[in-house]
């Protein structure tokens, strides 16, 4: 009988081990859980290992000029491989030197530190703990006093305005003094129209350029009728837009910049202009 005590008692200290041992464990896998569930809430650990393993972007911003005066309006896509966001922005020089203007988780900046009719390069360089992804290319904004037309936003061909009676309307061209790659940057606007046309008659439109006097005077501007060539509009001039078919059509077309007419290599400037429906006339 005193045998089988002594080999239970001997058994006795390595039960006991095991026990603290578990609970050491189990002490261990509470506290563990308890700081995972306080990361989770606080958007820390279980957020930090879900974020994809990708290095951001170094996509370039995007800009829009003559939205509001004298402001230039930048933003970019979100990047949720990226911390944060920094944007430079330089003035436009042969050799620009930029400048920190903005830092933080937001995807748009509002440049209100512009004079009128300059020019600024702006880009973006994506952090993500103590890496730097870019700078981004640069790309170019244009501080005006004058805003886009009323008729705006009718730069692609699918939100073409319709042309009834007269229109007024402006139109720019800018490009840089710097030349990344050897390239001017540019920033210029397209206006597209639409006009209806009855069977076998022909619309005569009419674009006459604010700065220019008289007729007879090549505009600034080109003209495009889809499926023609493009011409250079001559001030108060007629261009016709003929239709042959047996039913109306409906024409588009776009007037744009000729770049020779503007400042180029470090310049440029917004026209403003008229344009319409001067007449519908029979096929000559």
């Amino acid at each position: 009988m005193r045998a089988r005590v002594a080999r239970i008692g001997n058994r006795t200290p390595g039960r006991a081990r095991r026990r603290g041992f578990l609970a050491w464990l189990s002490a261990v896998t509470t506290l563990a859980f308890g700081c995972l569930l306080a990361a989770s809430c606080s958007g820390g650990l279980l957020a930090e290992l879900g974020r994809p393993l990708g290095d951001p972007s170094t996509v370039a911003p995007a800009v829009s000029s003559f939205i509001v005066e004298n402001r230039v309006l930048v933003s970019w896509p979100a990047d949720e491989n990226a911390d944060q966001f920094i944007l430079e922005r330089a003035a436009d020089t042969v050799a620009p030197s930029f400048q920190y203007v903005y830092s933080g988780t937001d995807v748009s900046y509002e440049d209100t530190q512009c004079s009128d009719q300059e020019r600024y390069l702006y880009r973006l360089i994506r952090t993500r703990g103590t890496r730097s992804f870019g700078p981004s290319d640069a790309v170019m904004g244009v501080a005006s006093s004058v805003c886009r037309d009323s008729l705006e936003p009718n730069d692609q061909e699918a939100a073409a305005t319709p042309l009834g009676s007269t229109l007024a309307a402006n139109l720019y061209y800018y490009s840089s003094l710097a030349q990344p790659a050897g390239v001017s940057l540019v920033q210029q606007d397209v206006d597209w129209y639409a006009v209806s046309v009855p069977a076998h008659r022909q619309a005569n439109i009419v674009v006459t350029q604010g700065s220019l006097a008289g007729g007879s005077v090549s505009t600034w501007m080109y003209f495009y009728l889809k499926g023609a060539n493009p011409v250079q509009i001559v001030n108060n001039q007629a261009i016709p837009v003929p239709n042959y078919a047996d039913q109306a059509v409906s024409f588009r077309f776009k007037v744009y910049p000729v770049p020779s007419s503007f400042t180029v290599g470090g310049g440029g400037s917004l026209i403003t202009y008229a344009i319409s429906l001067n007449s519908i006339t029979s096929l000559p």
